[in-house]
């Protein structure tokens, strides 16, 4: 015990320590310690086996560290008074915080369609600014690309879906978009019929309308039944321009009813 009697202010330690000195304060055993070695700009070292604990009263606030693991654990909430925390890891569980350009840089799947309907159900009329379907033919007017981006089936009948002109080979049909964007997921049904079936095809995307790159192609023949089927697309590439290329279809009039891409958000 140290006896403090008196008013005067108590000193413990050392004060005219050497250059690469050190002084230590034992707590208990060797390798528990306070310690200080004389450098610049060097700091205090508090060395313990099996981690320091801070209470206030009778409650933890934190550990410092255990005998199995360095890892520092929080027992109350961490106020950090408008500063910031940096150089966050990827975060791999749950639990874990991100960063702002985690987050930036990984969008959020957005789980609707993004093609608006590109014909109202009452008018032909009514295409939407800035969305511009074309397709390499079409049987007539009644089987125009835009049918296929309606967002709704509007039975058996002219003007419900989109049919080639005689084409089974190297036949194609697009949506133009407004914006680039990216898509995770892409839906298609082929015609009311199950027949005049897409069965070898890819989807495409461009920047330009003239140069595409492959997102998604079926390894084995996949026919376009009268179901909508969806597709999974895996790039982290964004495109204002998308198509589906048919290599080869049933004939005469092979078509589709019913397209629509899913996207991430930005």
């Amino acid at each position: 015990m140290i006896s403090a009697i008196g008013d005067e202010n108590r000193i413990v330690g050392c004060s005219d320590l050497n250059t690469n000195r050190s002084f230590s304060f034992l707590l208990g055993t060797s390798t528990n310690k306070l310690y200080f070695v004389y450098n610049p700009r060097e700091p205090v070292t508090l060395e313990t086996d099996h981690g320091f604990l801070v209470k206030t009263g009778n409650s933890d606030v934190c550990q410092l560290g255990t005998a199995d693991d360095p890892e520092i654990v929080f027992h109350k909430v961490l106020r950090m008074n408008s500063n910031a925390i940096t150089n966050l890891p990827i975060p791999r569980l749950p639990h874990e915080a991100a960063s702002k350009l985690y987050v930036d840089v990984n969008a959020r799947k957005v789980l609707n369609g993004y093609i608006p309907p590109l014909r109202s159900q009452g008018s032909r009329n009514n295409i939407k600014s800035g969305f511009i379907a074309s397709a390499s033919s079409q049987l007539d007017a009644n089987y125009k690309s835009s049918n296929a981006f309606n967002n709704y089936y509007t039975g058996p009948s002219p003007g419900s879906e989109w049919a080639s002109d005689g084409e089974t080979r190297d036949l194609w049909i697009q949506i133009k978009c407004p914006d680039m964007v990216r898509v995770w997921k892409v839906a298609l049904r082929g015609r009311e019929t199950n027949t005049q079936r897409i069965y070898r095809w890819k989807i495409e995307g461009s920047t330009d309308g003239e140069n595409y790159t492959t997102l998604y192609e079926p390894q084995d023949p996949t026919p376009l039944s009268n179901t909508v089927k969806q597709f999974v697309i895996d790039t982290r590439d964004k495109f204002n321009h998308f198509r589906l290329f048919c290599f080869q279809a049933e004939g005469p009039n092979p078509g589709l009813s019913f397209i629509q891409l899913v996207i991430y958000s930005e």
